[in-house]
């Protein structure tokens, strides 16, 4: 053990009660493996006024020795974190995590990314490498700073395929380092859902997050905050968790969805706040494009795909060659965003402890010969049941072994 210090974990949940039990557990074991004193880790957990019963899983969750504050009103994602925080101590040198309650830790991940913020006072926040499943089979993707010519280039890439081919040029290459890196990367921009901050860090901005946004943009305040502060933001490549995708707002929320509104209303607050007039302007400008443009003529798939068919047991494709392959995979047939998966071989089949953590959903795969630069085919399936609905415990995450390291990027 290299540092030994405290950690404040702090933990917002809404409707995620059992997500949220099984990452403490997930964290509580991390912290005993590596042979920390139970004393020196802190949890708190904020429970959001949930509208579906958590009753239950808060006592159990107390019973691990957490401070559960149980809010009678939604107080967002921001200012839940910052009740939170003052709920805990430490001294300066101690080190504070921001936790989505859907995540699970992998063997390593909390001593390194301790050691590494605690070895670099340059550094304001980092992150670790994060996968849907334990496997880390399918990679999330790496998010770009939203500025107005983001919101353009993303909307242009809806519009039209030209333009979503445009955007792929520009947002692979990103990607391939975020996700092959053996090294730490310096970025300005984080998925949000693990962050690790030194306890000074978060003493000099007086809070943990700007309370003004309801939910979302949140965290891209904190790391735009801190790089104003001259801190660098950084992607820990080596430290993987594994994050049970979308499972609060579930796939990109619906249009009448209460997260949708709280999103909207965060991103004017986050225009407003960091390009004034002329950025919201722009933001509105775009909207409407948007919002006028054929609906019929929007997401358009970016090459002709082909159609794989419908699958219950996990997806199998056929490959042109024995090669190295990148194989994105989006629900947007413009792919916009995606996660990414490295195979070698003529075929491909999902392993099963990936397939069972994809919603029931249409899924588009375009596959990148790695070794010549080419896309060989972009395709179209569709998984006809549902995801696995229960959070994974840290004793299934320890039977699974070498399978943990079977799957690292192809380099």
């Amino acid at each position: 053990m290299k540092h030994d210090v405290r950690l404040a974990a702090l933990v917002v949940n809404y409707n995620t009660g059992s997500y949220a039990e099984c990452c403490i557990e997930s964290l509580l074991h991390e912290w005993q493996r590596e042979g920390r004193a139970r004393e020196k880790l802190e949890i708190v957990l904020v429970e959001n006024a949930s509208p579906l019963p958590q009753e239950e899983y808060l006592v159990r969750i107390e019973a691990l020795g957490v401070k559960v504050i149980r809010s009678r009103e939604n107080l967002g994602y921001a200012r839940g974190m910052n009740v939170a925080y003052e709920h805990t101590r430490g001294a300066p040198g101690d080190v504070v995590a921001v936790l989505n309650p859907d995540l699970h830790f992998l063997p390593g991940a909390v001593g390194t990314m301790l050691d590494y913020v605690l070895d670099h006072p340059e550094v304001g926040v980092i992150d670790p490498a994060t996968s849907v499943d334990p496997l880390g089979v399918f990679n999330l993707p790496r998010n770009l700073l939203p500025t107005p010519l983001e919101q353009l280039r993303v909307t242009l890439a809806n519009m039209h395929p030209f333009f979503a081919r445009a955007y792929t040029r520009y947002r692979l290459p990103r990607a391939m380092v975020w996700w092959t890196s053996r090294e730490p990367v310096e970025t300005d921009m984080l998925s949000g859902c693990c962050l690790f901050l030194r306890r000074e860090v978060v003493e000099r901005m007086g809070r943990v997050m700007d309370p003004r946004y309801p939910l979302y943009f949140e965290d891209t305040d904190l790391f735009r905050t801190l790089n104003g502060m001259g801190l660098k933001v950084v992607h820990h490549t080596t430290a993987r968790i594994l994050h049970h995708w979308s499972r609060s707002a579930k796939v990109a929320g619906q249009p009448h969805d209460p997260a949708m509104a709280r999103f909207e209303a965060a991103r004017r607050e986050y225009y407003r706040k960091f390009y004034g007039p002329l950025g919201r302007g722009v933001l509105w400008a775009v909207g409407w494009i948007g919002r006028h443009w054929p609906a019929r003529w929007m997401g358009r798939p970016i090459q002709p795909l082909t159609w794989l068919g419908e699958f219950a047991a996990p997806v199998e494709l056929e490959l042109p060659r024995a090669a190295r392959y990148l194989i994105e995979m989006s629900v947007h047939p413009s792919f916009v965003i995606c996660s990414g998966t490295f195979v070698e071989g003529k075929r491909w089949v999902c392993p099963p402890e990936a397939w069972e953590w994809l919603f029931g959903l249409d899924y588009y795969l375009r596959v990148v010969d790695l070794e010549r630069g080419t896309v060989v085919g972009c395709y179209h399936f569709r998984k006809t049941v549902e995801c696995r609905a229960e959070a994974m415990r840290p004793a299934e995450i320890e039977a699974l072994g070498p399978k943990l390291l079977a799957h690292a990027p192809v380099r």
